[in-house]
């Protein structure tokens, strides 16, 4: 069993990295995209490529710490539920992975930049086709698909949450209802209903408001203060609510 001082560092590790992964996701999404959203973004991404390259750091420490957390998660969410323990872990990876992709074609307009630079006016049209092609790519895997990743594998933490009671439930639904708001986000988004991208305002940032207060603030807040009920590691409720059912029926 889990000793509690050994919980207890989990619980501040883990309340430590979500504040970090949002600072460092915020931060770098502050300064990647009004550079490379900036209409003049072919003569302006060289010239600032260490603001780009700051940003891809921040992104990568973000992108680190969702694995971490997912990691660290999981001695304690298998012991009420080891394949949704597993699937937590498995979509922060992919989130982690997808977000690293996109980060990755950001960093690639360097290059082009300081190549359509040399060229000077020449061939505009291709340049900006080229460009509004690794733009396009940057998005879709930093900005969209990370959101499909982000809701799944929140809802398999908040609802592995609610019913362990390994935190309050009024903290678990508010995530429910956060997280499976990105579902529903991921696909008006994906029909170009609103722009998925961070700081472009808009429906996408309202919805994005209740993940965030519950990254950033609830969660954070109470692993420091509380921490998870020990009581409920220890258990496994899914099971004995299921078992409860059947004997009533």
């Amino acid at each position: 069993m889990t000793s509690n001082a050994s919980l207890r560092k989990t619980e501040i590790l883990v309340a430590s990295l979500w504040l970090v992964t949002a600072i460092g996701a915020i931060a770098g999404a502050v300064l990647i995209n009004p550079v490379i959203n900036a209409p003049d973004y072919l003569t302006t991404v060289f010239p600032k490529s260490a603001t780009v390259v700051t940003g891809m750091l921040l992104w990568l420490v973000n992108n680190i710490g969702i694995v971490f957390i997912g990691l660290l998660m999981f001695p304690i969410l298998k012991k009420q539920n080891e394949s949704m323990a597993l699937g937590y872990v498995s979509m922060r990876m992919f989130e982690s992975l997808l977000m690293t992709v996109g980060v990755a074609f950001a960093v690639l307009l360097i290059p082009f930049s300081q190549v359509f630079i040399k060229a000077g006016a020449t061939d505009m049209a291709t340049y900006q086709a080229i460009g509004t092609v690794l733009k396009q790519i940057e998005s879709l895997f930093l900005n969209l698909m990370q959101m499909l990743f982000l809701g799944l594998g929140g809802l398999i933490l908040t609802t592995m949450l609610y019913r362990s009671k390994l935190v309050p439930r009024w903290i678990s639904v508010i995530g429910i209802i956060g997280y499976a708001l990105l579902l529903p986000a991921f696909v008006l988004a994906l029909f170009g209903v609103f722009d998925p991208t961070p700081g472009a305002g808009g429906l996408g940032s309202l919805l994005a408001v209740p993940v965030a207060i519950w990254e950033i603030i609830l969660m954070p807040i109470w692993l420091f203060a509380k921490g998870f009920n020990v009581s409920a590691i220890a258990s496994k409720p899914a099971k004995m609510e299921t078992n409860e059912l059947l004997s009533a029926a």
